[in-house]
């Protein structure tokens, strides 16, 4: 995968100037306003991260902000964190998402719907109401739903087990390698 000056400049000129800066201080306008000028050198700075398969440590730095999940505080719990990252690592990332959709294997299973292309919520939504409606047309059926919502588990993904699992459904070595840096935290 090599990214275009022109897809650097798209991207940066998409930020959502709304969204706080990340720990590298720099706000959404100045990438924005700046695109034109700063496109070229993102462009080259993350090709050189693509080939090397490795993400600078400034980049995947990130501060925690507690946010109330409700307006009357009693403990710890009645926060969620969250974690702001750079900007520029968000418009990385952009870039880059399309790249591992489109390596997954034909055979995945028909109804597996996270990061797949064409793919969304409201796609497992209808599938399965579709399916549960059809089953109901027949006396004396039922249907038995069982709905998971992992919390936080992006936070419990194991680097080295993913890696393993995308190298064995074939994605390339470069892109699993990619991923596995993303994952484990920067050198301190």
């Amino acid at each position: 995968m090599i990214v275009q000056e022109h897809e650097a400049r798209w991207v940066l000129r998409t930020v959502n100037t709304q969204k706080a800066a990340g720990p590298d201080g720099i706000p959404g306008k100045v990438l924005k306003e700046c695109a034109d000028q700063l496109s070229g050198d993102f462009a080259n700075l993350f090709n050189l991260s693509l080939t090397q398969a490795s993400i600078p440590p400034c980049l995947k730095s990130s501060t925690i902000i507690p946010i109330p999940k409700k307006s009357a505080m009693d403990s710890l719990n009645d926060y969620r964190p969250i974690a702001l990252t750079p900007i520029i690592m968000k418009c990385f990332e952009r870039l880059v998402l399309h790249h591992p959709k489109t390596c997954l294997p034909s055979t995945f299973n028909a109804h597996q719907f996270a990061y797949r292309i064409n793919r969304s919520t409201e796609d497992a939504i209808a599938i399965a109401l579709h399916n549960a409606l059809s089953h109901l047309e027949h006396q004396e059926s039922y249907v038995r739903m069982l709905f998971i919502d992992y919390s936080s588990a992006f936070n419990t993904i194991i680097a080295d087990i993913l890696f393993s699992k995308l190298t064995d459904l074939g994605f390339p070595s470069l892109t699993c390698t990619l991923i596995r840096n993303f994952l484990t935290a920067p050198d301190c």
